[in-house]
């Protein structure tokens, strides 16, 4: 029954998931939301002045779709490019939030990288955008790179850093700067070269980034993909919700055998050893073993005693299936610990030749698997 409730559970999440996807809004591909941005863009441009409510609904519309693209993982870097450009022209010209219009211009920018041929026409964009905000000297900047940037003749870059070179040094009082760069700037202008980009020009520049929808998936086609892919997850869930609950029912039903008693209780035992003052001290006689320390017969007792009583549960397992006595008890231990016959016959006052002997009473005593779950360390000789 708690199978089926889990089963149920999860095709119902996945199908919720996958008809998350078709809500009431239609759902665009990439190339299609890019189109139905520009028709917004197109109508709020326009739309009648005097009806400003109206034209600024129709550049909100477009603003939302943009940024939407922006953020579409299924949207190519061509279609994010010109959605970010976009939304600078409507943040700068339209709305005049050059705060807002510089963080699309600044994502526009790494996105497209210096490489770009549009890179250093944007640095001046920036130039353009930093002087309305106010920030002068960052405007400063990125005019002169714009400027000195490597391009192909362009008198936008001029026109429009000059116009901002022009402003900021006559607001300073650099009469003779102001000068210089506002006859170059009205040079550019008298000719007619260049003029500020307007709606059309905007418009048949973004045109050629447009990208035609071929091979894309239709609306149903997607749908579809989706609900599989769904029903996929569920499927790999509830294999691994029956897995479990197989692998948990069969640890229930069969009881531990001798050496994994063994294992655990040693595994813990070792845990409270380490705990110890004794524990510590066998490691400093196991960093010093070459000059074993004099320390009394009534130290290395308190060192077994603790021993034992760590491993209490461990003791009572081996008591309980083989005839080891206290001394092979305390090497057993100290195998399954991991220490040397000479810290072993230090411990005990004898020889690492009696360790040696003990080590092989231990192994006829136990049998294999849990002799194999006592030295589950390296041996050391």
């Amino acid at each position: 029954m708690k199978m089926t409730q889990y089963i149920l559970l999860t095709i119902g999440i996945a199908l919720f998931s996958a008809c998350g996807t078709t809500s009431d809004k239609k759902r665009y591909t990439p190339c299609e939301e890019q189109r139905v941005a520009h028709e917004y863009l197109i109508q709020g441009h326009n739309a009648n002045h005097d009806d400003n409510v109206h034209r600024i609904a129709m550049y909100d519309k477009a603003i939302y779709h943009f940024a939407n693209i922006v953020v579409r993982s299924d949207a190519n870097d061509t279609l994010r490019a010109d959605a970010l450009f976009t939304l600078r022209w409507i943040e700068a010209y339209v709305k005049h939030d050059y705060e807002q219009a510089l963080q699309y211009l600044n994502q526009y920018l790494e996105l497209v990288g210096p490489e770009h041929e549009s890179y250093p026409t944007c640095l001046a964009y920036k130039a353009d955008d930093l002087w309305h905000f106010g920030a002068q000297d960052s405007a400063l900047h990125y005019a002169y790179r714009a400027l000195e940037a490597p391009h192909t003749p362009n008198d936008a870059i001029e026109y429009i850093c000059h116009h901002v070179l022009w402003n900021i040094y006559d607001s300073r009082e650099m009469s003779d700067s102001a000068s210089r760069h506002k006859a170059l700037h009205m040079k550019i202008r008298e000719s007619r070269v260049f003029e500020p980009m307007t709606m059309e020009q905007l418009k048949s520049q973004l045109q050629t980034n447009i990208i035609a929808p071929t091979g894309e998936r239709s609306s149903n086609t997607t749908f579809l993909v989706t609900i599989a892919v769904a029903l996929l997850i569920g499927a790999y869930f509830i294999y691994r919700i029956a897995k479990r609950e197989s692998s948990k029912a069969i640890a229930e039903s069969t009881p531990p055998t001798q050496a994994q008693r063994l294992r655990l209780a040693l595994t813990e035992g070792r845990k409270a050893f380490e705990q110890t003052t004794a524990y510590h001290d066998i490691g400093t006689m196991q960093i010093n073993e070459r000059e074993l320390l004099d320390i009394s017969y009534n130290t290395t007792r308190s060192i077994e005693r603790s021993m034992l009583d760590a491993f209490s549960e461990g003791c009572r397992t081996l008591l309980a299936n083989s005839d080891l006595n206290d001394q092979e008890l305390i090497c057993g231990l100290g195998m399954y610990l991991g220490y040397s016959n000479a810290i072993l016959a230090h411990l005990g006052h004898t020889t690492t030749a009696t360790i040696r002997k003990r080590k092989e009473r231990i192994r006829k005593k136990l049998s294999t698997d849990l002799y194999q779950v006592m030295i589950g360390m390296t041996e050391q000789t």
